[in-house]
């Protein structure tokens, strides 16, 4: 009787030897190096920055010694991958940009998660490797808030967590990681953007200026450019595992399989990408002047009540003798100019209403409750006939250039809250011409959440004053109630529509994508988005003001916007980086002017001229040609996000299916 050959092959011991400890140790030199270069190489506004990176470089060094003495070299070679991960990841956005690492980026995450299939914990380290990489891309909240900073790397660091669980799921049930990781990662981000909305730092986002691969955002939005920079990672993730350990037959073919068709994807994608971009759509817009100044913002110092006014009215007024179509001021630029506060009848008003109004910008003098009504609505009065000769003066100045000024302002309005009225604080876009008072405005819908405003004011009294207590900024704003209707440019041979997402909330695809198309016909031929960044600023020792790399971050967003509606997008920016982007987004123009926007940018003061008459471009301002509008009606426009939701009912299936269907054999086979 011949006996049976044994194929069976002693199980692998993990390696031990001064390779791996050599590069465990390079992986946590390399992140500590980040950490000091984010809080000493570029100096914080304040303290509480410097005190977390010094706090991560100090936990990361006891995580790497508690491995070390207990010779846990598994868990130390997953830690390592994990930071790896973190580190490619943030260097593959802006302001960096070095892309092609978001294609390999997440491949060392992956294959810890591999390495650690039976380790306990393993998911919960995936999980850490989130929240280091949004401690460290979001540091510039804690020139704001540190507690909101802390909450919010939690919060975003839960859905890596969720995609770990996921990950591992598909590995131990093998899975191919060119399909199952973008199907997680796109249906987490699709999670994030509507779970307390943060679209930020998207996998697509670090591909922005490959404008040809990008194209596809208007069929699928932002999410199908995820979803391809994913796929190469889960190819990439499958190449190691197969050649680290070759195991089945099947494997191989896996690879061959996600190989041909991340290639023909790529092939597709750039085809129909330069198929786009040599389209013959464009025609000649608006001459716009955009004009930018650097006010920082802060919490902890009063704003004078004329806000910034008089230094947007004085740069203005050297466009005059020019030919202008609109001229755009930031968010933030006026204040209290809005028509139906400047009309109210002050003397008419009973107590309640006048000491509510003069709360929002207190008159000279004592409002104690010895003070006569009939004082208090006289001091109101004055300060409001202030706001009024400031709006009467803007409209000389629109009147004199010819065209109308669209710039934004903080409204107080008097609101209907269920139980009689109040006076809130409301974030506007308003548009002046000749007459001083706005004849067009829009009041922003989706403020940021648990900055600008406090969910649950109405719905649930009792948690929106407790999540109150936590917000830094005292007052809150009150979300518009509607979109409205976009407002018309005109001039002899040309009519435009412009719609205004206003800061933050342009940053939302679904939101500009309502701006831009109603009842199923394209409404907007320009997006023009007012914005302050002033928040997010330091001061070097000599004085000088700084960018953080959030103005960076907040600007490539728009890329996206411009591709998926196809209209171009005009940024007029407090503190940041005003810009013209096309609709095949791509940056045609900038301030600062300069392609990379590296963190630590001067900040500068300038106007940024799209058309008008042919002059010298002197100091601080830059001249481009006029806006280009688009004819075309992209495909995402009409339906929106289907493609996001798929992905997001197709691996809503595949978890359920994994998690109540038993595995076949061994978990441990590879």
């Amino acid at each position: 009787m011949t006996a049976r050959k044994d194929n069976s092959q002693p199980p692998r011991r993990w390696p031990t030897g001064w390779p791996l400890k050599a590069g465990v140790a390079v992986a946590m030199l390399s992140t500590a190096a980040v950490a000091w270069w984010f809080s000493c190489a570029r100096p914080a506004a304040n303290w509480q920055n410097r005190t977390l990176m010094a706090c991560l470089c100090v936990l990361a060094g006891l995580w790497t010694a508690g491995l070390l003495a207990w010779r846990r070299w598994r868990v130390l070679a997953m830690t390592g991958l994990n930071l790896t991960t973190a580190v490619l990841l943030t260097f593959s956005f802006i302001p960096w940009g070095w892309w092609p690492l978001a294609y390999v980026a997440l491949a060392p995450w992956v294959a810890a998660l591999h390495v650690g299939r039976e380790v306990k914990g393993a998911v919960w380290l995936g999980g850490i490797t989130g929240f280091v990489f949004w401690a460290g891309n979001l540091y510039w909240l804690t020139w704001i808030t540190p507690l909101g900073h802390a909450a919010g790397t939690l919060y975003l660091s839960s859905f890596w967590l969720v995609a770990a669980w996921g990950v591992r799921t598909s590995l131990r049930r093998r899975w191919p990681c060119w399909l199952a990781l973008p199907m997680l990662w796109v249906a987490l981000e699709y999670a994030r953007t509507y779970l307390l909305g943060f679209p930020w730092l998207f996998l697509a986002h670090s591909q922005y200026a490959r404008t040809a691969l990008i194209q596809i955002s208007d069929l699928t939005g932002q999410y199908g450019v995820s979803f391809f920079v994913a796929m190469v990672n889960g190819l990439a993730t499958d190449a190691a595992i197969r050649i680290g350990r070759p195991g089945p037959a099947g494997r191989g073919n896996c690879v061959l399989i996600g190989a041909c068709v991340t290639g023909a994807s790529l092939a597709g994608l750039l085809g129909y990408g330069y198929w786009r971009l040599s389209e013959d759509t464009q025609s000649e817009g608006p001459s716009i002047a955009i004009i930018q100044h650097s006010v920082p913002r802060s919490l902890y110092e009063e704003e004078a009540l004329d806000n910034e006014a008089s230094l947007y009215y004085n740069t203005t007024r050297a466009l005059l003798g020019g030919e202008w179509d609109l001229v755009i001021w930031p968010e933030g630029a006026l204040a209290a100019a809005n028509p139906d506060l400047l009309r109210t009848p002050i003397h008419e008003l009973d107590h309640d209403s006048l000491m509510g109004l003069a709360e929002w910008f207190p008159p000279p003098g004592e409002l104690g409750p010895g003070v006569p009504d009939e004082d208090i609505a006289s001091r109101v009065a004055e300060v409001l006939f202030i706001f009024r000769k400031q709006a009467d003066t803007i409209g000389e100045l629109s009147k004199e250039l010819g065209c109308p000024i669209l710039t934004g302002n903080s409204a107080i309005r008097w609101v209907d809250n269920g139980t009689g009225g109040e006076w809130v604080l409301m974030n506007d876009a308003m548009l002046l011409d000749g007459s001083g008072l706005a004849r067009w405005q829009y009041s922003k819908v989706n403020p940021v959440p648990f900055g600008e405003y406090v969910p649950f004011k109405r719905t649930w009294p009792g948690m929106y004053s407790f999540l109150k207590w936590f917000v830094p900024v005292p007052k809150q704003i009150e979300p518009g109630r509607t979109y409205g209707d976009n407002f018309a440019l005109s001039r002899e041979g040309g009519q435009w529509k412009l719609a205004t997402p206003i800061c933050y909330e342009g940053t939302f695809a679904r939101v500009c994508r309502r701006m831009v198309m109603r009842d199923g016909r394209k409404d907007a031929d320009i997006l023009a988005n007012l914005s302050s960044d002033g928040w997010f600023v330091y001061t070097r020792r000599d004085g000088t003001e700084r960018m953080s790399i959030e103005h960076a971050q907040h600007l490539v967003a728009y890329c996206f916007r411009a591709v998926e509606n196809r209209v171009p997008v005009v940024r007029a920016v407090n503190t940041g980086i005003s810009a013209s982007i096309d609709s095949n987004g791509r940056i045609v123009a900038s301030l600062p002017e300069t392609g990379r926007f590296s963190d630590g940018s001067r900040i500068v003061t300038g106007t940024l001229l799209l058309g008008g008459p042919p002059s010298d471009a002197g100091g601080g301002v830059v001249r481009r040609p006029k806006v280009l509008v688009d004819r075309r009606v992209s495909r995402y426009s009409l339906i929106g996000d289907v493609f996001a939701r798929l992905v997001c009912i197709v691996t809503t299936i595949m978890l359920i299916w994994a998690r109540l269907r038993p595995m076949k054999g061994s978990a441990t086979a590879t």
